[in-house]
């Protein structure tokens, strides 16, 4: 099933301001056709208005030409009453804009003209003289043109009013199908609406549908799996049990809903919220399994059980999934291994021991009474009893490291000592595969504090390794010296060196870098050496040498360099300001630093400036992530009596910003370096700091 996919916002946005704008385009057109509607309609009315004047115009004219007539005829005043408003009446028609043309107000102002002379001519009492000026014709001829004039425009103002008329009912005609057209379109999208909002409400029921069918199938997974589940919300209350956690625990799921999970387990030991007590930070936690635990049964006995801890994450908070699984199988498991591992220390090693004194014996004594195949045969028996010894004390070693009862036993030694005996206790294995072991150790002296049985079983390790990568006729260097203010042992071989698809797991449990050609190993060596000068605050690698071979190399704190032994007694411990909000951390590194530095355990940056009042660390670990900022934060406040910057280690869960990683004297990533690294570190930086200070 396809992830489904978010909304599009910017599409979602366009069509929402879309919308809008084509409805006002579409009220902005209608709107500007029904202003031109009418402007055609007060057009055609004008026209209109127009014609009817010009019929009123020529009326007034005859209405005043009439009034003349019978005033001229009669001599009777009261025809001449209609003269003066019919010319009043055409004098304010002829000056309504478009009634009267230019030549239609001529003939008019020559008519006023011949009707007024007429009349001045009857007042003065020559009235022959304006009844001949009328029977003259000229005002007729006037009055014919006059007609004729209006007429023509009459008709013109006419075929205008049709043609606007005809404008008119068009566009009216045109708005009508646009109208039309817009309610079919607007019952369209209401259609595609109705039909979206349908398919919308359809897929919502599938999407119901399918998350109550999950839930449902989730329910039953939960109810069915053979391991106790317990789900706990943000507060780390218990909100669900399944079947398999009720028969571990005897109580029902009511009995332990909305109960605190210490009820029954203890996973959050400390103060503060719970996610801080787990170890839960955004979205991560630091501890995904917690072995060995007790759980609280209803009838109060107590059982083992390993905790597997998953984060679920939904929109209410983090929520925890803890799977318990009973402990007692494994419990039951390892008693047996445990017997099986102290039956092969007693019951092998002894015997072997017996037969290797043997051997030793018939090469010493007896040798010069053997024949050569003799000799041979002793050589190889000799050599696989060694053999299966070795294998037998890498499995004893690795059970030791497992339970953690490797134990160290540290003392001065001189590091050329361990690598002449190294050399010693090789160079059968060496001359029996025609290899040249060479020591090529300084002169002076390389002092540590260690364990020279494990120091040596490392050393011993990587030559053996190295003559068997090496070709006949080769030469092995084993040498032991001071370099930058470290001691140093290199193993160096001209074998074909380590296949790339090994390197990454080459000091891994089982894994052996030796070629498909080479003497079968148990992949354990390594693995055993690594740990071994992990315990003596060192490190342990491997590198191309040049010209072809490989180049194993380990390093280890000088004596009496401050940074492989604990400051005299008299010597007070450097101060160490520690800054991390899990307590399980501080707690742990705080031991893990005994005699080496006194340190000072802060949960927040509030806590670590309280300790700064106080005095100035010589060393500082911070945390990128604390209950109220970033550890690094405290870098600018963190400078000795001279101003001078004190040293910072970052170490966190969480990745390092380069630039920040720059700035700090190392940086350590929890889960990845160990404890061991993190000692080394703290002993280096304080040894650099102290050699700078005697400086």
């Amino acid at each position: 099933m396809a992830r489904p996919q978010p909304p599009s916002r910017p599409r979602f946005l366009l069509v929402a301001a879309l919308i809008p704008l084509l409805m006002a385009a579409l009220i902005a057109w209608t709107d500007a056709e029904y202003a031109r509607s009418l402007r055609l309609q007060a057009a055609a009315t004008r026209s209109f208005d127009r014609e009817r004047a010009q019929v009123m115009l020529l009326s007034a004219v005859k209405d005043a030409e009439t009034a003349q007539r019978g005033y001229l005829l009669t001599g009777d005043p009261a025809f001449l009453h209609p003269y003066a408003p019919a010319r009043r009446l055409a004098s304010r028609l002829r000056a309504v804009e478009g009634v009267a043309a230019p030549d239609v107000a001529a003939l008019i102002d020559m008519k006023f003209a011949e009707l007024d002379r007429t009349l001045a001519l009857f007042r003065a009492g020559r009235r022959e003289a304006a009844r001949a000026a009328v029977a003259d014709g000229e005002g007729r001829r006037v009055m014919d043109r006059l007609r004729t004039a209006l007429a023509r425009a009459g008709t013109s103002e006419r075929a205008l009013t049709e043609e606007r008329r005809a404008t008119f009912a068009q566009q009216r005609s045109e708005l009508r199908l646009l109208l039309l057209a817009t309610a079919a379109v607007l019952t369209l999208a209401l259609a595609v609406t109705l039909r979206s909002l349908w398919r919308s409400r359809c897929e919502a029921y599938d999407a119901a549908l399918d998350a109550y069918e999950k839930g449902e199938r989730n329910v039953a997974i939960l109810r069915g799996t053979s391991d106790a589940l317990l789900i706990l919300n943000p507060s780390g209350t218990i909100e669900m049990i399944n079947e398999a956690a009720s028969t571990l625990l005897g109580y029902t799921p009511e009995e332990l809903e909305r109960r605190d999970i210490a009820t029954v387990l203890q996973i959050a030991e400390g103060s503060g919220a719970f996610h801080e007590r787990v170890g839960l930070s955004d979205g991560r936690l630091g501890r995904h399994l917690l072995t060995d635990r007790v759980a609280r049964h209803r009838d109060g006995s107590e059982r083992r059980v390993d905790v597997a801890i998953g984060v679920m994450r939904v929109p209410s908070g983090d929520h925890l999934v803890l799977s318990l699984r009973d402990a007692s199988e494994r419990a039951r498991i390892e008693r047996v291994k445990d017997e099986l591992i102290s039956t092969i220390g007693h019951e092998l090693r002894t015997p072997l021991t017996s037969v290797v004194g043997s051997l030793a014996l018939l090469r010493g004594d007896a040798v010069a009474q053997l024949p050569p195949q003799a000799v041979r045969l002793v050589d190889i028996a000799d050599n696989n009893a060694r053999r299966l010894i070795r294998l037998i004390n890498d499995l004893l070693d690795i059970d030791r490291i497992e339970s953690g009862q490797l134990t160290m036993v540290r003392a001065p030694i001189d590091l050329r000592d361990v690598v002449a005996h190294a050399a010693l206790d090789s160079d059968g294995l060496a001359r029996s595969r025609e290899v040249v072991l060479a020591d090529a150790s300084a002169r002076t002296p390389v002092p540590v504090q260690g364990d020279v049985g494990r120091l040596l079983q490392v050393v011993t390790n990587l030559v053996s390794n190295a003559i068997h990568a090496s070709p006949a006729g080769a030469t092995v260097t084993i040498s032991a010296r001071v370099e930058a203010a470290r001691a140093l042992i290199m193993v160096e071989d001209r074998g074909s060196g380590v296949a790339a698809e090994v390197r990454p797991r080459l000091f891994e449990r089982f894994e052996s870098g030796r070629a498909a050609t080479h003497a079968p190993a148990s992949g354990l060596g390594l693995a055993i050496s690594r740990e071994i000068v992990r315990r003596h605050d060192g490190t342990i690698w491997f590198e191309d040498r040049d010209g072809g071979g490989s180049r194993f190399a380990f390093a280890l704190p000088l004596a009496g360099s401050g940074t492989g032994d604990a400051p005299g007694r008299d010597t007070p411990l450097p101060l160490l300001l520690h800054v991390d909000d899990d307590p399980d951390v501080r707690a742990t590194v705080a031991a893990a630093l005994t005699g080496v530095a006194r340190v000072l355990p802060a949960a927040s940056l509030a806590a670590a400036r309280a300790l700064l009042r106080d005095g100035v660390p010589h060393l500082a670990l911070l945390d990128m992530q604390v209950v109220d900022g970033h550890g690094p934060e405290l870098a600018p406040e963190l400078m000795d009596a001279s101003g001078a910057p004190i040293p910072v280690i970052i170490y966190s869960g969480q990745s390092v910003p380069p630039a920040l990683a720059a700035r700090a004297a190392a940086v350590l990533t929890k889960g990845r370096h160990d404890l061991p690294e993190l000692v080394a570190t703290v002993r280096r930086l304080l040894a650099d700091r102290w050699a700078l200070v005697e400086a």
